[in-house]
């Protein structure tokens, strides 16, 4: 503020300077003094233009229907949320990179390459018969992370191994211990939830969510 003030205060000294003249000059009487129109422009601090023309993404706020809960910790969340984790802080700008050390409730959507595998955090929605299904966030969203897989990741499918058996305890996760070669195959070709556990910007550990 102060700044816009001092730019402000040349513009207002100039024109009450030449006021003073034309004042004086018409003392005599003889003549009338000519009209003199001024236009006094205020200027925008360098601020002001740098913060318009570079806007800072940031991780997303709790939006006003409730979709956005708390922050991706190491406390397990529901198995069944209905609303999103969040990473504040998060720079989504800088390309797709892994979430906080914590537990994420969501979908392995794909692999990027041999290692490292997309994930999103999801919410469970249910429809008016009382049954649901995992809901990831509104297309054209930013939150998307991506970690390489853990050469030891701890992966209980619900599933089984194989993919043909029903493996889940009381709480609807999985309980058998498969091989990681098993769990890319699984996020290559099917829909996985689960709960995943990021540590040091690796995945280490993805317990299986059973969705019927």
């Amino acid at each position: 503020m102060i700044s816009r003030l001092a730019r402000g205060s040349a513009p207002a000294a100039a024109l009450a300077a030449l006021l003073s003249l034309t004042a004086c000059s018409g003392g005599g009487g003889a003549t009338a003094a000519p009209t003199v129109t001024v236009t006094v422009t205020a200027y925008p601090s360098a601020g002001a233009a740098d913060d318009a023309a570079t806007p800072t993404p940031t991780a997303p706020s709790p939006s006003p229907g409730g979709e956005w809960g708390p922050p991706i910790s190491g406390q397990e969340p529901p198995i069944f949320g209905t609303t999103f984790q969040t990473d504040p802080g998060h720079d989504f700008s800088k390309g797709v990179s892994p979430s906080r050390d914590g537990i994420v409730r969501g979908r392995l959507r794909t692999m990027l390459d041999a290692d490292v595998a997309e994930y999103v955090p999801v919410r469970w929605v249910e429809n008016p018969t009382g049954r649901g299904r995992f809901e990831e966030p509104p297309e054209g969203d930013a939150t998307v992370f991506a970690a390489p897989i853990h050469p030891g990741v701890v992966f209980l499918s619900a599933y089984g191994c194989t993919g043909g058996d029903q493996t889940i305890n009381d709480r609807y996760v999985g309980t058998e211990p498969c091989s990681r070669d098993q769990l890319i195959s699984r996020i290559e070709n099917s829909e996985l939830y689960a709960l995943i556990t990021v540590s040091g910007a690796r995945i280490v550990k993805v317990v299986e969510i059973y969705t019927p």
